[in-house]
């Protein structure tokens, strides 16, 4: 197999799907409808089956990619720069050390900045996150005074890395599960999470099942429409069961986020208590704000004619 290449899906020529049917043969890719072929590492026309020449203008938009931590990247930028950054490579999945043990998708009804920025809110933790995973993810009736014996307790900070990595956040977060105020060693966790980039997080975890990480991949699907998965690796030798535990867990309090998120509003100018907490927040819109460009595509509505 060659170097891995990405090009836009839709034919120039009469916008045909290059996905849905096309072939990929040698290094390009032959549109299903007429029979073009498209080179992958510069999106270049280099065949009509029909035409002597082809147009100089016959092309599609190519993309940076990589293969990293059992992903394939692919870079975007509005105005077309080279990628600035990379994400980072996790060893224990590079090495074998750290095995796929499970995965969740939700496709969310929000605003792309409202997901990352969770990180930063550690306000929130004790609002939406304390009430034990059995009481479930309605927010409205997880207060069930029959499961208020068992509570989950966070502890949270976040900050910018410092130059080079300015495009990574980093939040540190311990978790710890009490019944009757009585810690379980079992489930405490240490997470060291790093935001890189607009989209990816990277939850690196220790337990007392050993290490591992979710990697969390956030892709926009439409305006205020955002596709969210979570994968969580762990010790090729802890058993299954286990991982899958963790991931019900992850599942659980990522649901109850996404019950605020599918019904809030994005605020862009929110109200702020002078505190620690809501300076998190500010500081994180502050460094979120790095990845628009000036041409970072925008979403008008207008309330009175629906024209949008």
């Amino acid at each position: 197999m060659g170097p891995l290449t990405a090009i836009d899906a839709y034919c120039p020529h009469m916008g045909a799907n290059l996905a849905v049917g096309g072939r990929v043969i040698g290094d390009c890719i032959e549109c299903p409808f007429h029979g073009w072929k498209f080179r992958g590492h510069d999106g270049k026309c280099v065949s009509i089956p029909y035409a002597d020449k082809v147009p100089e203008v016959a092309k599609v938009t190519s993309y940076t990619t990589m293969e990293l931590n059992g992903w394939v990247y692919l870079w975007h930028h509005a105005e077309g720069a080279e990628p600035s950054w990379t994400p980072m490579e996790l060893e224990d999945i590079t090495s074998g050390t750290w095995q796929y043990k499970g995965r969740t998708e939700h496709y969310i009804n929000s605003h792309i900045e409202e997901i990352p920025e969770n990180g930063a809110d550690v306000a929130h933790l004790t609002q939406v996150h304390k009430p034990f995973i059995a009481a479930g993810i309605d927010l409205a009736s997880m207060w069930n005074k029959y499961l208020s014996w068992g509570q989950h307790k966070w502890t949270a900070s976040w900050n910018q890395l410092p130059a080079p990595d300015e495009h990574v956040g980093s939040l540190k977060l311990t978790h710890d599960l009490k019944f009757f105020g009585i810690s379980l060693p079992f489930v405490f966790m240490n997470v060291h999470a790093f935001q890189v980039g607009p989209g990816i997080v990277y939850l690196k975890f220790e337990s007392f099942f050993g290490t591992g990480v979710f990697i969390q991949s956030l892709t926009p699907v439409e305006p205020m429409l955002q596709k969210l998965t979570h994968n969580i690796y762990m010790n090729w030798a802890v058993p299954n069961c286990i991982a899958k535990f963790f991931m019900y867990g992850e599942c659980v309090h990522v649901e109850r986020d996404i019950m605020i998120w599918n019904n809030k509003k994005y605020a862009g100018k929110p109200v702020f208590a002078k505190s620690n907490e809501d300076s998190l927040i500010a500081r994180h819109r502050r460094w979120y704000s790095q990845f628009y460009s000036e041409n970072s595509p925008k979403l008008k509505f207008q309330k009175d004619d629906l024209e949008f």
